[in-house]
């Protein structure tokens, strides 16, 4: 079994926009941190691949949302 990490963090270490909120899960403007991706598919091919074909994704529940609690 292989298992593999994917995470986007910026060059200055952040990993979400600012203003994080229920309604921006990944902050205000935080998509820019993956846009890059994909706006050049043919230069980042095997990243794309990677993510696309990965078995399994594991979430946590801070994975995708600014939501705390039990």
């Amino acid at each position: 079994m292989t298992v593999t990490c994917d995470m986007m963090v910026s060059e200055d270490g952040y990993a979400a926009g600012v203003n994080q909120s229920l309604e921006h899960p990944l902050g205000e403007g935080g998509e820019r941190l993956a846009r890059w991706r994909f706006e050049r598919p043919d230069e980042n091919a095997a990243e794309i691949a990677a993510i696309a074909t990965s078995g399994a994704y594991i979430m946590g529940r801070n994975m995708c949302g600014p939501g705390r609690g039990e």
